[in-house]
């Protein structure tokens, strides 16, 4: 059996720890970017109310649609941390891994298909009235999905072979 040395297991513990600060900072950092668009409307005429910034939010392009995309990556960031740390526990491409592992598949799909498909949709509906889809088939969008969708068939393809082992076992 392969031993590890205890410098890697706790460079990738630092690892998965640094990348769920990194999520963390860049979710606050997309926070602090939608409030100052906000703060001019939010203060401008001595009108103080919440609701109607958040009204008038729904009028300006890209603002929530802006959100969509990044939120998806994070949310595979911080799978993937999860990731890191559960192969470190466990040393080995367990049902947790692979499950980690074919959730940040996963997202990275949903990532690709939401700035492929739904948000150029969503901003067509509301910025030109028009009722059918739009695409945009941007070469970044369409890599990171098809690497995901790599991702999630390899480790759902792991996993179906290792229950498999264990069945004959």
């Amino acid at each position: 059996m392969q031993t590890v040395e205890p410098s890697a297991k706790t460079d990738t513990s630092k690892l998965s720890l640094i990348i769920k600060i990194i999520v963390i900072i860049f979710a606050m950092n997309l926070l602090i970017d939608r409030a100052s668009q906000l703060l001019p409307i939010y203060t401008l005429g001595g009108n103080f109310s919440l609701q109607n910034t958040l009204m008038a939010s729904f009028k300006l392009p890209y603002f929530w649609t802006g959100l969509l995309v990044p939120i998806v990556y994070l949310f595979a960031l911080w799978e993937a941390a999860n990731f890191l740390r559960t192969f470190e526990i466990s040393k080995s491409f367990d049902a947790d891994s692979l499950k980690h592992l074919q959730s940040i598949g996963a997202d990275l799909m949903y990532a690709a298909m939401a700035a492929i498909l739904l948000v150029p949709t969503i901003e067509a509906w509301v910025n030109q009235g028009v009722r059918n889809f739009k695409t945009d088939w941007n070469l970044d969008a369409v890599t990171i999905g098809m690497i995901g969708l790599i991702l999630k068939y390899a480790a759902q393809r792991a996993s179906n072979l290792q229950r498999k082992v264990d069945s004959v076992v």
